[in-house]
């Protein structure tokens, strides 16, 4: 399998850390693309040190992917784990880190759930609708964006209207009585600028407990999405704009995976809203430039479960559980030179959680964890540094004081040195981290879990690479090294006291390599391989979910003018996993698998579109976490309107 996945890198990753253009004539100069999440300025994606990859909506478009894991999938250094079908528990993991060390922004927005027991972002419900692009940066940013960024950031920046006034409709329908329906309108004056996008997705799905292990009964799923943002240029040195995402929906689910495990009477009810007003200044000629911003988020989850195997006593809980986050920012920008940018930045955070759980007799139990919060008040400094345009170096420092745990530093360092003479980038990044418990580690009290002495959890990450050009960029490669080291990891305790503590260390390394191929105006090939090793430092175990090998072949082509195909390969090497079995854990090993995705579309004439998908083409049987179900080969096709 190894040898397999390494000889992929010949062919060509999906999105390359730097994205090439199209082939240019000699006399046209070449704009780069511009990113913000690595240094939170808006800088040229060639002038950034730090491991990033971008996904762009005509990534999504070309794959004609329905969920934000889904595009995250080939992006190298990153497992998604989803436990069952659309709308199930998903995970991402960012270079073996935990789920939790994962920072996810929408518009700049936290989306970290602080009713979850770990904090951490459920991908299960996020849809593609209204995103712009994904930017993806690997390794500590606690520096600059503090608690939850122990791992990296994924941020996702949404649809900014321009131009004269554009409709957008989609419908589609395909396998396990799947349909979906989208609308949106978005365009902009002189002075104002709009985009709203809202859709509509129902499905059957297909038993999230694995089928070959006997549990038959589809888990459907529904998700109502709405999101929009818009901008207002008061004067030329002054705007204010507003971004918001809402979604609903109902998932049900089995009570377990593996053997019997089916539920007809197990759901879940979501309400998620992410919110964010600003405005932005510029004085002195755009010398300085100031943002003030105050955002909230709500998440708000209930569950109903009747528990089968206790027939006939019907053993019924509900849950209900309610997260919420403010946060107001302030940021300078100083452009002090053509040579330096000097960011200085004041934040508050205010988390919120409050849970209740409860079920009637004969098992009957009440328990809440009445409203609890933590705030955060954080400043942080930083300076890029860009001299000759050869070196490209950014300096971090950042202090977060918290009302539960006190005050904590953390800094980085970022270094890229670019060879013009042979198209050569040199990068390095050394960086530490942390993460803050969370209310539920601190505070449970349904389970008994809770403990509030702990402390947080923290990282010493570091990496370095190269990436190369050929022939005028017609080729590009690179490869990169990572190694990670965690501390003082929250870990639940299964023997007295029963409580969340700080007992774990884990250290994760690896390769990320990628190559991208233009031998062809209208022909892509992208390949990429991630190779890593995560290792429990308290047990000497792999860290479960995360597979040693990872690959991806992606071939992207545009014929007759008017038609385009996507060809997916993701290869997956083992994992670990764990199973409970006669009311015990037991360590297994989840199978590695390979699957090919197809997808293409036509264009009728400039309005309408015909577009398919098929997942699994192979119709391949594989799991990603142990006991729970995946899709067989499935098809998808719909149209899209635009006007």
């Amino acid at each position: 399998m190894q040898k397999v996945l390494i000889s992929s890198l010949l062919l060509a990753g999906f999105n390359t850390p730097l994205q090439a253009q199209d082939n240019i004539p000699d006399n046209t100069l070449e704009l780069p693309n511009m990113v913000v999440t690595a240094t939170r300025t808006e800088t040229p994606e060639t002038e950034v040190a730090s491991a990033i990859t971008v996904i762009t909506a005509e990534d999504i478009a070309a794959k004609h992917l329905t969920t934000a894991a889904d595009a995250l999938r080939t992006v190298p250094g990153i497992d998604v784990i989803r436990s069952g079908g659309p709308g199930q528990p998903t995970a991402v993991y960012l270079r073996g880190a935990n789920a939790n060390h994962t920072l996810v922004l929408v518009d700049g927005v936290e989306m970290n759930d602080p009713s979850s027991p770990d904090g951490a972002f459920d991908f299960g419900n996020l849809q593609t609708d209204n995103i712009e692009r994904i930017e993806v940066v690997r390794g500590a940013a606690s520096a600059a964006y503090g608690s939850d960024a122990i791992g990296g950031v994924i941020n996702v920046i949404t649809k900014k209207g321009k131009g004269a006034a554009k409709y957008t409709g989609t419908a589609e329908g395909g396998s396990y009585d799947t349909w979906k329906t989208t609308g949106a309108v978005s365009g902009s004056t002189e002075r104002v600028n709009y985009s709203l996008d809202a859709s509509r997705l129902e499905t059957a799905g297909f038993s999230s407990a694995d089928k070959n292990m006997g549990n038959l009964n589809p888990n459907g799923h529904t998700n109502t999405t709405v999101s929009g943002r818009s901008g207002v240029k008061v004067t030329d040195n002054l705007d204010l704009g507003v971004t918001l995402r809402y979604n609903e929906g109902k998932t049900s689910y089995d009570d377990c995976g593996g053997v019997n495990c089916d539920n007809t009477a197990n759901h879940n009810t979501f309400n998620e809203l992410f919110t964010r007003g600003f405005g932005h200044l510029k004085l002195f000629d755009g010398l300085w430039e100031q943002t003030v911003g105050a955002a909230y988020s709500r998440t708000d989850r209930n569950n109903v479960n009747v528990f089968s195997f206790a027939a006939p006593n019907s053993f019924n809980s509900t849950s209900a559980n309610l997260g919420e986050k403010v946060k107001l920012d302030y940021q300078n920008v100083f452009n002090v030179h053509k040579s330096n940018t000097l960011t200085l930045g004041v934040e508050e955070e205010a988390d919120s959680l409050s849970t209740s759980s409860a079920s009637p007799d004969p098992y009957g139990y009440n328990a809440s964890i009445p409203l609890k919060t933590m705030n955060t008040i954080s400043g942080y400094l930083q300076d890029q540094i860009k001299l000759f345009d050869r070196s490209f170096t950014t300096l971090g420092v950042r202090h977060d004081d918290n009302n539960r745990f006190g005050g904590h530093e953390t800094w980085r360092v970022n270094e890229l040195y670019v060879l013009k003479e042979t198209g050569t980038r040199l990068k390095g990044n050394y960086g530490t981290g942390f993460k803050a418990p969370t209310l539920n580690q601190l505070y449970d009290t349904i389970y008994g879990a809770g403990n509030p002495n702990l402390k947080p959890e923290t990282s010493v990450n570091w990496d370095a690479g190269v990436e190369q050009d050929f022939f005028r960029k017609k080729v590009i490669t690179g490869v990169s090294y990572f190694n990670n080291n965690f501390n003082n990891l929250i870990q639940y305790l299964s023997v007295p006291p029963y409580t969340n503590s700080n007992v774990s260390r884990a250290k994760t390394s690896g390769l990320e390599t990628f190559m991208e191929v233009h031998p062809l105006t209208d022909l892509t090939l992208r390949g990429a391989y991630t190779y890593q090793q995560t290792l429990n430092m308290n047990t000497g175990n792999q860290l479960l979910h995360r597979p040693r090998d990872k690959a991806s072949f992606d071939a992207d082509y545009q014929f007759l003018e008017k038609a385009h195909v996507h060809l997916n390969v993701l290869m997956v090497g083992q994992k670990a996993d764990t199973a409970y079995i006669s009311y015990a854990s037991v360590p297994v090993a989840v199978a590695g698998y390979t699957l090919v995705n197809l997808a293409g579309s036509y264009d009728i004439n400039k309005n309408l579109q015909v577009f398919s998908r098929i997942d699994n083409v192979l119709n391949k049987q594989y799991e990603d976490v142990y006991g729970y179900g995946t899709s067989g080969v499935a098809g998808y096709g719909g149209v899209k309107v635009s006007f």
